[in-house]
Order: structure tokens, then sequence, then C-alpha cells
């Protein structure tokens, strides 16, 4: 029986490893994605009552999280202004 010659079974699992990372690398963190873009079109298409500003449900229903909202909601008026909205995305500071 022939041995695996090392520079093979090396490459081998070096290729393994990177395509394990790139894995997880992709992977996004639950509750931390919502899927419009930061932009007054996207603003307007989740301001489903055309009220100004976007409440929970509105957000929810597009597939937002809790947490995330509240955290955005920075004067906690339970309702997202254009300006609130277009951080989601932004790395806090």
């Amino acid at each position: 029986m022939k041995s695996i010659h090392p520079s093979f079974l090396t490459l081998t699992l070096a290729g393994l490893l990177s395509a394990a990372s790139a894995f997880v690398l992709a992977q996004s963190t639950p509750g931390t994605s919502f899927s419009p873009a930061p932009s007054a079109s996207s603003f307007q298409s989740v301001d489903g009552n055309n009220d100004g500003k976007i409440s929970l449900t509105e957000f929810k229903a597009q597939g937002g999280d809790d947490r995330i909202f509240t955290k955005l909601d920075t004067d906690q008026d339970n309702g997202l202004s254009q300006d609130e909205f277009a951080k989601l995305g932004k790395p806090s500071a």
C-alpha cells in the first residue's frame, strides 16, 4: 500500500480548514440582520401605513427583530424615524 505524500496531506488539510473558516464567517449571527438596505426607498417600503415612522409590527413584518428595533429606537418613542432606520447595518459607536 502506498502512503500519502506529506505535501498532499498538508495541502488537503489546509484546504479543508480554509473552506470551514469561510463557511463559518459567511454565516450571519442570528438576529443581527435585516433584509432591506437602509435607504429612503426601503424606509417607505417598510413604513406600510406611511405615517413617517416604522412601528415594531411593521419592522417585524419585514423580518426584523425586537432587540434590533429597541436598539435602533434611540428616542424610545416606539417607532423608527428615517434617521434611526438609516443606522441599520452601521456599526454602533
